[in-house]
């Protein structure tokens, strides 16, 4: 029997091969487009959910976290075959995902009279920004590691992991009350693309180039004086609805850098509802094995 059991959230935007090699869960969130429902990675995937953004520019998509039934369900699933179970959510701060799956874990305690083995972590980030510590965690696990050894690599990744994104503009952080409106307002003239990180749960807006291009050329200057040793750098790169912009991205870090792993991944519905598509990233972690 192995040790661990791996869960997340469909927000972390992990691809589909980690799933299937690591033998990690996900829970489905759900993205609602005028009074329908879809399970986010599900019933819906990337490519479908932008194109609906597209046709229904006047609609406010909505989010909603994995149900109570469908966390209970994991969760007591995973009960008696593992000696542990990680369920790392979406960050708190943006989401009631955290908090309703300790109230499902104490519900699950009540029932068996006595304490379970769930644990459940905060990622206090979003996307790729807790989806490259959940893949090595997961990892770990698979080989057979203990408890601390899979927590540890998680910790170790997730405090080195640096955030810098590109969006095409902030009206749909906006929209969706992320953001103020007068922040938002600077990123839709001009071609100004707005340049953001994740900051103690939150997004950030941390400052503005004009041009995709130069925007990107910033985050990756920003990401190279930052790290010493690109050979124990992990690099992922995210998109949403811009795959070409994710190449140049990818284009120019490999002509300077051969990091330690290189990964792309792709927003799905839950953090694409907030950013709209064009945005365009690096997150990266240095040293942690």
């Amino acid at each position: 029997m192995r040790k661990v059991k791996i869960i997340t959230d469909s927000a972390s935007d992990l691809p589909e091969q980690f799933y299937k090699d690591y033998d990690i869960s996900m829970l489905a969130m759900g993205v609602v487009f005028e009074d329908k429902t879809y399970l986010d990675r599900v019933q819906i995937d990337s490519k479908t959910f932008f194109k609906l953004m597209k046709e229904n520019q006047d609609s406010l998509p909505k989010t909603s976290m994995p149900s109570v039934a469908s966390i209970k369900e994991e969760f007591m699933r995973n009960l008696d075959n593992f000696e542990h179970q990680i369920f790392v959510s979406i960050s708190s701060k943006g989401s009631g995902t955290y908090n309703i799956a300790n109230i499902v874990k104490a519900e699950i305690e009540e029932e068996i009279g006595k304490k379970s083995n769930i644990t459940v972590v905060d990622s206090y980030s979003y996307s790729a920004g807790y989806s490259m510590a959940v893949a090595a965690m997961a990892k770990v696990a698979f080989e057979g590691g203990s408890f601390d050894e899979v927590m540890k690599t998680y910790n170790d990744i997730r405090q080195s992991t640096k955030v810098d994104i590109v969006l095409d503009d902030l009206k749909h952080l906006q929209r969706g009350g992320r953001i103020k409106p007068g922040a938002a307002l600077v990123g839709s003239m001009l071609g100004i693309k707005p340049l953001l990180t994740i900051n103690d749960g939150l997004l950030e807006n941390y400052g503005k180039e004009r041009g995709k291009r130069r925007a990107i050329d910033k985050i990756v200057g920003k990401m190279l004086s930052s790290i010493d040793d690109p050979s124990k750098t992990r690099v992922w790169l995210v998109h949403a609805d811009a795959k070409e912009d994710v190449e140049v991205l990818k284009d120019i870090i490999c002509a300077k850098i051969t990091p330690l792993e290189l990964v792309i991944c792709e927003l799905g519905a839950c953090i694409g509802v907030h950013t709209g598509g064009g945005l365009v990233g690096v997150v990266y972690s240095e040293g942690a094995k």
